[in-house]
């Protein structure tokens, strides 16, 4: 249920622990919840908005991304900008950039920024500018600070964009002059890093439509991808509303952005009054920061967290255990074993929670939130 509502349900108790026993309760409330974490593009839904120049903002979109006279990418992601990129890659040493001098010239250059680029499936199936998004548009870091890349596709608010002049420059510093630290279960990475390095290869045992060549050079590509997808998304917002896709931004931001966690911590806490067990998918490390924050809920629920929590990619499996049910202290992890008995090897860290915990009648349960891949290869 990406992003949803919750799903509640009363589960057969023989169903969760797999064997019938006397003396429980005959129905066993559980709920679960894909959060959508590392969702935080307002401009993704079409929304209900009080303002006309909201509609007519999206309208326009609209019809720029059906229009017949599509442009160039390389009139929109410059020469001049990918030599800049080129120049930056360099300096930080990313392999295999001689092969993405090749891609650039040969193909990406030339492509139709809209038909040829964004409307290409084939990007979106081997993941070079989604990935790439993903692990860099909201950084959660250690000290609770939030990083947003410079992009339309997030609530940016550090400065205005007025031209792709500024925006250039901006991106630069973001993704090569910015160093974080991430968060993890109950630490942080030991370094601060750049952000640019926390971007993976992409590998073909998980993605098979990207080719040997693209896995090769998969990181400097992402990179790439994700400046010419930037790129063409603020030429169209400027195109469309110059004067008015900030402020229609910054109003969806403050309405869907921020404040998120909260409510999320808000509706698991008191709209589901009854449920012991409250599975969550694709959770943020500022999604767990604030549970324990959140009096009501934190008083309620106790939080199981997987041992691989991965505050790089930043989409992980939570439990919720009723503290009234449940000895949370009696908690142990068993993801790995369970893996290492089923199999597994698509699966990313924080994708699967296999949670062993007792129940106050001393009875131990096995409890499971798992966010399978989109292509089901997990």
């Amino acid at each position: 249920n990406n992003g949803g509502e919750p799903v509640q349900s009363c589960v057969p108790v023989p169903a969760v622990i797999g064997i019938a026993m006397d003396g429980l309760e005959d129905d066993f409330p559980v709920a679960t919840w894909n959060v959508a974490g590392i969702n935080n593009n307002p401009f993704e839904y079409w929304v209900t908005y009080p303002d006309s120049a909201y509609n007519e903002f999206m309208q326009g979109v609209e019809r720029f991304l059906s229009k017949d006279d599509d442009v160039l990418v390389s009139s929109v992601f410059t020469d001049s900008m990918f030599s800049d990129l080129l120049e930056e890659m360099r300096i930080h040493k990313i392999s295999n950039l001689d092969q993405v001098v090749e891609v650039w010239e040969s193909d990406y250059r030339e492509r139709k920024a809209v038909a040829g680029f964004l409307k290409d499936k084939t990007i979106g199936d081997k993941r070079l500018a989604s990935m790439p998004d993903r692990i860099t548009n909201t950084i959660n870091c250690a000290d609770g600070m939030i990083m947003r890349r410079p992009t339309v596709i997030n609530a940016y608010e550090v400065a205005s964009l007025p031209t792709m002049g500024v925006w250039w420059e901006k991106w630069r510093d973001f993704l090569f002059r910015t160093q974080v630290q991430i968060f993890r279960h109950g630490s942080v990475d030991s370094e601060l890093q750049l952000i640019f390095s926390l971007i993976r290869p992409i590998l073909r045992n998980k993605y098979p439509a990207i080719t040997a060549h693209e896995q090769a050079m998969s990181v400097p590509l992402q990179i790439l991808c994700l400046a010419i997808l930037d790129a063409i998304f603020l030429h169209i917002v400027i195109s469309v509303a110059p004067k008015t896709w900030e402020d229609i931004r910054s109003t969806l931001s403050n309405a869907l952005i921020f404040g998120k966690d909260d409510r999320v911590c808000s509706i698991i806490a008191t709209s589901y009054p009854s449920t012991l067990v409250f599975f969550v998918q694709e959770a943020s490390a500022a999604l767990v920061r604030k549970s324990t924050q959140h009096l009501e809920l934190h008083a309620r629920y106790a939080l199981l967290l997987p041992d691989d929590f991965d505050g790089k990619r930043d989409q992980n499996s939570l439990i919720f255990v009723d503290r009234r049910r449940f000895r949370a202290a009696s908690s142990l992890d068993v993801t790995q074993r369970v893996i290492e008995h089923i199999g597994g090897k698509f699966l990313e860290a924080g994708d699967l929670l296999v949670a062993s915990v007792e129940d106050e009648a001393g009875l131990r349960w096995l409890l499971v939130s798992f966010h399978g891949d989109s292509d089901g290869l997990s």
